[in-house]
């Protein structure tokens, strides 16, 4: 049956078994891409239904939907690595953006699998309305104009005319795009948001060259279905292959995975903190490129900056080295962090952050906090300098920091999600996540950490550290921390990587999958190559663009029955 008369803002809980919803355009997933799209429809004369799997607020039963398994390089727990709730990850995002570079997009000789089918200036054009759905204000990256901006107290880092340079990152205002976008999408006429709406298959016609229906379930049991012109998969670079190996009635390997590339070339960007040193000047360049004060805007005495920034290996000596992009910021070190007291009394904040971020209940708190208050009450002292230091934050210390370094990875068919036999409370089979470094990302790292320590060091912006603060995190070597300390951002790239030859890509170069007439992707999943920056703004660019291919093709299409 069909059901007339949803809100703009509804729950599928609410529908009958066995409902059929008609719709142009039906868009999997409310994050970054989901909202974005709907956004660019909003108004237009095409009805456009957002399928969100949460609700407005983080539930536990829901954010299990996530769980699955992880079995290469050491990963964060697949339930806790996103958010699914209304607006996706941007629910737990910092907010900084940067557009991609020139080079991110090239094809480079030495970056095996390299090339986007476009150049930057494709997507150029689409970055300042991309400003507008981020609220990031005006697309001005400019270190010169921001130098004049912020004045003398505080200044990018002397790096000029060697071989790194300072890259700029602004930060969103409000990064929540489910909250900051909510009313505006209420408001439109045409798009419909459905909560709590589980995708769990997309079925095609007997040639799996175009979708027919959209599979939906609740957790409560109910089933549906939606019929629609086009259908964008805006779920995740986990979820984007998952439902697509999923989707495998016609083509048993799985929908548009004829040449098995559904699922490979996941990766993340590898994160990794080196050498502990000390600024020259920490007065003026600490506000800028320290991490822990963008993460704790909140801070004591710490700068409210509208941007922030790091160093990387310009354009000409990545080219020059073979080197992949990079970019290498502050973190501060605290007083007594270090202290198992500290470490007990963080790993019991984590564990109520988790409750509170993702709606699970996770490990029961008793057990931790009986662990951790031993270890509290012995270096109770030590404990109350190091959280005053945290704390307050006081701008007279002279502190050492960690460099720590964001590496655009190498990409790699053989690092990839594939499905377990193990099922979820859909009945749908679970992802495996296979994260797989290679030995050119770790070079790529060490003579990056080389490149950009020497440039720091020659142009007198750092110092050695005391005695006793010298060492890096793994020791005295740097090059014992590949891969052991490599750390992540929770980006999910590649998994449905975009080329105009189907044996290299499974979607072309508007986000179509080869073969399938009437399905899309949208996200960092179809990134060919990555960059070192976050992806959320070159996930709205490009979706930006795609929504005008899309509102050309359903302009040009016969109305759908209902």
């Amino acid at each position: 049956m069909t059901v007339p008369g949803l809100l703009m803002i509804d729950d599928a809980r609410t529908l009958p078994d066995g409902a059929e919803l008609t719709t142009d355009l039906c868009v999997v997933g409310g994050g970054a891409a989901g909202i974005t799209l709907a956004r660019a429809l909003a108004g237009t004369a095409h009805r456009v239904l957002v399928l969100e799997s949460g609700g407005l607020k983080p539930d536990g039963a829901t954010q299990a939907l996530y769980a699955g398994e992880s079995v290469g390089q050491p990963y964060e727990q697949l339930a806790t690595a996103r958010s699914r709730y209304f607006g996706g990850s941007s629910n737990c995002w910092g907010g900084l953006c940067r557009p991609f570079e020139d080079i991110d997009l090239a094809a480079r000789p030495w970056v095996p699998h390299s090339g986007w089918p476009f150049g930057r200036e494709e997507l150029a054009p689409y970055y300042e309305r991309a400003h507008a759905i981020l609220d990031l204000g005006p697309c001005d990256y400019d270190t010169g104009r921001w130098q004049e901006r912020l004045g003398d107290g505080i200044r990018f880092l002397p790096v000029d005319g060697a071989a790194a340079e300072n890259r700029v990152a602004k930060l969103s205002a409000r990064p929540k795009l489910g909250e900051a976008h909510r009313a505006a999408l209420a408001a439109a006429g045409n798009v419909v948001v459905l909560l709590n709406a589980n995708v769990t298959e997309l079925e095609t016609n007997g040639t799996a060259s175009a979708v027919e229906r959209v599979h939906c379930a609740v957790l409560d049991g109910q089933r549906f279905t939606v019929k629609a012109r086009m259908v964008v998969l805006c779920a995740g670079g986990i979820e984007n292959p998952r439902l697509l190996l999923l989707s495998n009635r016609v083509q048993a390997a799985g929908l548009g995975n004829g040449h098995d590339l559904v699922g490979r070339f996941f990766t993340d960007h590898p994160r990794v903190k080196s050498s502990v040193v000390r600024l020259a000047d920490q007065g003026r360049h600490r506000g800028l490129y320290d991490m822990t004060l963008l993460l704790s805007r909140r801070r004591l005495n710490a700068p409210h900056l509208p941007v922030c920034a790091s160093v990387a290996p310009t354009a000409e000596v990545q080219r020059d080295m073979g080197l992949l992009n990079s970019r290498t910021y502050l973190v501060a070190r605290y007083h007594g962090e270090a202290t198992d007291a500290f470490r007990a009394l963080t790993e019991l904040r984590l564990l109520l952050a988790n409750r509170r971020k993702y709606g699970i209940s996770g490990p029961p708190a008793g057990p931790v906090l009986r662990a951790a208050l031993p270890r509290i009450v012995l270096q109770a002292p030590r404990l109350a300098g190091a959280m005053l230091d945290n704390v307050l934050n006081p701008s007279w210390v002279r502190r050492s920091f960690t460099l720590e370094t964001v590496l655009e990875p190498v990409p790699n068919p053989d690092s990839r999600v594939t499905l377990t036999t193990r099922r979820d409370a859909l009945g749908l089979n679970l992802p495996r996540v296979d994260w797989r470094l290679t030995a050119q990302d770790r070079d790529n790292f060490m003579r990056t950490h080389a490149l950009i320590r020497g440039t720091l060091a020659s142009k007198g912006v750092i110092r050695e550290p005391r005695p006793g603060e010298g060492q890096d995190e793994a020791g005295a070597n740097v090059a014992d921390l590949w891969p052991g300390a490599v750390g992540w951002c929770w980006h999910h790239m590649g998994t449905t990587r975009m080329h105009d030859d189907p044996r290299q890509g499974v979607v072309d170069r508007n986000g179509k999958v080869h073969g399938v007439a009437n399905l899309y992707v949208a996200g960092s999943s179809v990134f060919p190559t990555m960059g070192s920056d976050h992806p959320t703004i070159n996930i709205v660019a490009l979706t930006l663009r795609l929504s005008e291919h899309l509102t050309a093709l359903l302009g040009s299409l016969p109305a759908l029955v209902a």
